[in-house]
């Protein structure tokens, strides 16, 4: 009986054993064989671009495709944000590329950056035509910017935060951001040149929601024929403060 069992469990094992063999040995035919690499989400980055930074090659086993590992050549590209490989079984490979997008433009020596809103240059210009992004200046820029290249990516977040809490009539009345890379604060201009002292991220709310009452304010002014006002103070609890030009 012993006996029996031993060979029934050998014969199981063996037969197992084939079977695992013949999914190997099927799993590397030719019939996984890539034939297929096609790349969608690209709207401003050519597929031509792509094709030059992938390493995955027609006639590649599917299976020998490391997604994690071949998505790290195309974030290699400026434009590319995040990168994931599809497997279509048994023979196509999908690349979905998720591109940056311009959130903000940063003044630098004679030109202007585009950048994302994690503060990576994606693309510049000697001049625009128009300014439909925030405008952000930064403190101590290197000397040389590469595009791919993140810049002061603390500031931008802040500015980022800072900008989705504002209402749309406080954004357009915003001629530009700056963030003070010593004091870690906000500073922040009108189109009527008021300085406003936003400061850190503490109650940004409340001072955010201030924004759309100071467009109030200046047209107020503006009305009663007086000097627009010279800054505003919103960095400490309270009532902000509100200083005139002399």
């Amino acid at each position: 009986m012993k006996k029996n069992f031993f060979g029934k469990l050998f014969r199981n094992a063996l037969v197992l054993s084939i079977v695992l063999l013949c999914i190997y040995f099927f799993m590397n035919s030719t019939f996984f064989n890539i034939e297929k690499v096609y790349f969608t989400g690209l709207n401003q980055i050519s597929a031509a671009e792509m094709e030059d930074l992938s390493k995955i090659k027609t006639g590649s086993n599917i299976f020998k495709i490391n997604s994690r590992l071949y998505s790290k050549d195309f974030v290699a590209h400026p434009m590319v944000k995040q990168v994931e490989i599809v497997k279509h079984f048994p023979r196509q490979i999908e690349v979905q590329i998720t591109e940056r997008v311009t959130w903000a433009v940063i003044p630098y020596q004679e030109k202007f950056l585009f950048i994302d809103e994690e503060g990576v240059c994606i693309d510049q210009a000697v001049k625009l035509s128009r300014l439909d992004y925030p405008l952000i200046t930064l403190d101590d820029l290197p000397e040389r910017i590469f595009l791919g290249q993140a810049l002061n990516a603390e500031g931008i977040d802040m500015i980022k935060q800072v900008w989705d809490q504002m209402s749309a009539s406080a954004r357009q009345n915003i001629s530009d951001f700056h963030y003070n890379n010593q004091q870690q604060e906000v500073i922040m201009y009108t189109n009527r040149g008021t300085e406003v002292k936003f400061g850190n991220l503490e109650r940004s709310e409340e001072k955010a929601a201030f924004l759309t009452q100071l467009i109030k304010i200046e047209d107020d002014l503006q009305k009663e024929g007086q000097e627009v006002l010279q800054y505003v103070d919103l960095r400490f609890a309270g009532q902000p403060v509100l200083k005139m030009n002399d």
